[in-house]
């Protein structure tokens, strides 16, 4: 009797440590140490909560293995890299994803970074310019093509409603942008509201808003990885969800990781940013792009098919849908308040 307490002792022993160290629920132990990669298009706060979840711990605690070959690679890399397989998720914007589609790729969106129209994405001019008009004819960074980069089109359609026509100068990111104009290699420049705060406090730059864009930047992959691994990213999903909640919570957390990402040495500048973006990341971001009518228009010129493109085409809703459905985004929202 004694003995065979001891064999129930120990089997009860294993049991238990065996699901102690099972996966949580939605989570296969095939995929505890899943490694994956991914980019963002632009070196922007926008783009920054996929790094700043990885940098925090939130997607390890998913049991995700994260690296980042390179940052502010251009919208329009983002997709291509994606169809090379250099990487597996991206944050960039919408018509990066778009083209892929319209050029028969399987790049899709997943979740959006901010709220619809609040882009935070301004032309920024040296001091002396002090109306879009006197663009005319002038050399404007912009980071990608201008038909094809979501912020350059910004930038086109800005100087364009204004009456405007300039030089557009392809620099690659808002960092070269930034320097560019700095060094008086260019006149002005698309540059987010992160490095407006900077050129106007180094600079006495002036800065124009874009016009509204119905078309928020994004968090994408592919259909094929969503075919292939739907666990997997189910769990990057939730990893984005909750690391949007730490954005929005805790600026003792995420305000030295953006600072980070950013290079900025400016700790009340990278505040200010936490502040004005925290707000715009929407708690369930759900792609919701809307009547896709600034994304046909931008891109019809270029791409006719772009006339009849639809949301369905470009988005994914299915994972946002089933967290939803599972109350798992209410409890990853609830969470972070209580935290």
């Amino acid at each position: 009797m004694k003995i065979r307490s001891m064999i129930t002792t120990l089997l009860v022993s294993v049991l238990s440590f065996a699901v102690l160290c099972s996966p949580p629920s939605g989570r296969s132990a095939a995929a505890e140490d899943f490694k994956i990669r991914m980019t963002t298009g632009l070196n922007a706060t926008s783009h920054s909560v996929a790094w700043i979840g990885t940098q925090a711990g939130i997607f390890k605690k998913y049991g995700l293995d994260v690296s980042f070959p390179k940052l502010a690679v251009g919208g329009p890399e983002t997709a291509a890299g994606l169809m090379r397989g250099d990487w597996h998720f991206v944050q960039t914007g919408v018509i990066p994803i778009a083209e892929n589609v319209l050029n028969g790729g399987d790049a899709v969106i997943l979740l959006r970074n901010t709220v619809p129209n609040q882009v935070g994405v301004f032309l920024v001019a040296r001091s002396e310019f002090k109306s879009l008009q006197q663009l005319a004819g002038k050399r404007v960074g912009v980071p990608a093509d201008v038909h094809s980069g979501q912020t350059s089109i910004l930038g086109r359609l800005t100087l364009e409603k204004a009456g405007v026509t300039a030089e557009y100068v392809v620099l690659g990111s808002y960092q070269r942008i930034f320097d560019a104009l700095a060094a008086g290699e260019i006149d002005a420049g698309t540059l987010p509201i992160d490095f407006r705060f900077l050129g106007d406090s180094r600079h006495g730059w002036n800065s124009f808003e874009t016009r509204a864009f119905g078309a928020p930047s994004i968090f994408g992959t592919t259909r094929r990885m969503i075919a292939e691994n739907r666990p997997v990213v189910n769990r990057v999903v939730q990893a984005m969800v909750e690391s949007i909640q730490l954005f929005k919570t805790r600026s003792d957390v995420v305000v030295p990781i953006l600072e980070q990402y950013l290079n900025f040495t400016d700790r009340a500048a990278v505040e200010r940013l936490r502040a004005f973006y925290a707000p715009l990341l929407p708690e369930n971001p759900r792609p919701a792009l809307g009547d896709m009518t600034d994304v046909r228009r931008a891109m019809i010129a270029k791409y006719p098919a772009a006339r009849s493109l639809l949301e369905t085409d470009i988005a994914d809703t299915s994972i946002i849908d089933g967290l939803e459905k599972e109350g798992i985004i209410k409890k990853l929202v609830l969470n972070s308040r209580l935290n």
